[in-house]
């Protein structure tokens, strides 16, 4: 068996603050709903293997400088190595930033609100702690309806997600669907779909959440209002909408056979640094370097792989690291940091090019991530 549980703190800045993630600046003077960090510790009964705690953000991304922090915060209050901590984001565009080099785009992150992530993050962790239980776990997957997302650049899209349900301790959810049901005109602070999620997915198994996103990098709502960029529609309504229809999707199929986890151990698999050339990209020359150094996270929990994506994976790059581990995996999106877009493939000239470190950025990174490391000797 493992040990299990799940805490939660607001990270909601004081008003007004900068959107991250539109074109545009905007600024909101009002929170529809609050921000959180959303933590899972999971523990080994082994002593021989270890305990892993993963934090998910409601931002837009976090670079190093902001998660960096966050991760040792959390890592010393649980006295945890620093690769068994992950820090992720959910990737709503209705937060502020935590991402370096935003401030010229008029997305400015609000005074001392590093430090008010890790201390989040923190509190997080020493909730998930608190509320920690021994418990069996299962890993469970299923299509994803199709009327509920599209590859917006047209690509072969077969969507899919991941659950690990841990009994009574709650339920982990991996979905790749961008939160971006609101559109630039919902000035507002909001998780996007991503709250009403949660929430439905609460009351649905009366166990707490926690939605992980995975390779959503090209991949948005199907119908909602943001197709257009107006606001004309409750987008409010149509985001809540969303999050409740995906989690009776993902609630369904709690109910199924999975890959049991029960006795498994956790172990950290890997924790690796590169360094990674970059050019030829707007967002590469802003960093005026040749290089930059990424980070790559692996954690084993049984059989089940726990894969960090530094950034915004297509969805082809999600399915080949997915194939390249058995189809036994979750991908833990935007973790430990995000490093731009991932486009596989990679084509000149769209958004998501423009807004990488490069095609030998992205090819370094894809290389990486498809070698799988294995597992080290338990002995």
């Amino acid at each position: 068996m493992l040990t299990a549980g799940i805490g939660r703190t607001v990270i909601t800045p004081p008003l007004p603050v900068a959107l991250a993630g539109f074109g545009e600046p905007q600024l909101a003077s009002d929170v529809h709903d609050d921000l959180e960090a959303v933590a899972l510790l999971v523990r080994s009964d082994d002593p021989s293997m270890g305990s892993v705690c993963l934090v998910v953000c409601d931002l837009l991304g976090m670079s190093p400088e902001f998660s960096t922090p966050c991760r040792r915060a959390v890592a010393g209050a649980l006295g945890l190595d620093l690769g068994a901590v992950l820090v992720a984001c959910t990737h709503t565009h209705s937060g502020p930033s935590a991402q370096r080099g935003t401030r010229a785009l008029g997305w400015v992150t609000p005074d001392g609100y590093a430090d008010t992530l890790a201390d989040g993050c923190r509190a997080a962790a020493l909730d998930a702690a608190a509320n920690a239980r021994r418990t069996t776990a299962r890993y469970v997957r299923a299509p994803l309806p199709r009327d509920l997302s599209v590859n917006r650049r047209g690509h072969p899209y077969d969507p899919w997600f991941a659950a690990i349900d841990f009994g009574d301790a709650g339920v982990l959810a991996n979905i790749g669907v961008h939160p971006v049901a609101l559109g630039p005109e919902c000035l507002a602070v909001s998780r996007d779909w991503v709250g009403s999620f949660r929430d439905e997915l609460a009351v649905r198994t009366a166990r707490p959440t926690l939605m992980l996103s995975s390779a959503l990098g090209d991949v948005n709502p199907a119908h909602v209002h943001r197709q257009s960029n107006e606001c004309t529609r409750d987008g409010f309504a149509e985001a809540h909408a969303l999050g409740v229809e995906l989690a009776q999707v993902v609630d369904a199929s709690l109910s199924s056979s999975g890959a049991s986890l029960e006795d498994a151990g956790v172990r950290v698999v890997a924790s690796r640094e590169l360094d990674v050339p970059i050019g030829g990209t707007p967002l590469a020359a802003a960093r005026r370097e040749a290089a930059i150094r990424v980070e790559l996270v692996e954690w084993a929990i049984g059989p089940l792989r726990v894969v960090s994506i530094p950034g915004e994976a297509f969805h082809a790059l999600g399915r080949e690291v997915d194939e390249a581990r058995g189809g036994l995996t979750i991908l833990a999106g935007l973790a430990p940091s995000w490093h731009g877009y991932f486009p596989v493939p990679y084509m000149d000239g769209g958004y998501e090019e423009r807004t990488s470190f490069g095609p030998g950025a992205v090819a370094a990174i894809r290389n990486a991530l498809l070698n799988v490391p294995v597992l080290p000797d338990s002995r």
